[in-house]
């Protein structure tokens, strides 16, 4: 029996041994499991981080663009406003221009009327003597 008490010990130790083993071995899979699962997490979290960057960068550059798009179309209306504004100043000198060249125009035309009325008063009884002398002096015809 001595050696069945000693076949005992020695099964009861290869036991306990594969049970520590066993031990260990949930113990390590629970740690891969735990050490996978975070390792999975921490790549989707990575992976978000990426997705939100790419469409963080490309909102930002669409904003840049309106940004751009805007500052251009605030250029190009300021640009005509300014055109328009020296169209304007531009129309108004002209027009004063006009307005100064027709008061001259009106201004030496009413003196050279009033010359020349007086020319044909001075002259008007001249012409008179001259048209009534024309009138006598042509022969008449006889019937």
């Amino acid at each position: 029996m001595a050696g069945s008490r000693e076949k005992v010990k020695k099964e009861k130790k290869v036991k306990e041994q594969k049970r520590k083993k066993e031990e260990r071995h949930i113990s390590d899979q629970l740690e891969e499991k735990f050490v996978g699962a975070r390792t999975e997490v921490f790549s989707r979290i990575s992976a978000k981080e990426v997705e939100i960057r790419t469409k963080t960068s490309a909102e930002r550059t669409k904003a840049d663009r309106l940004i751009e798009d805007a500052k251009g179309q605030a250029a190009a209306i300021k640009r005509k406003a300014t055109l328009e504004e020296i169209g304007k100043d531009t129309h108004a000198k002209i027009i004063a221009a006009a307005h100064e060249e027709v008061g001259e125009i009106e201004n030496s035309t009413a003196k050279e009327t009033a010359e020349v009325e007086k020319s044909g008063e001075k002259n008007l009884d001249k012409a008179v003597g001259f048209i009534v002398e024309a009138v006598v002096s042509v022969p008449q015809e006889g019937p």
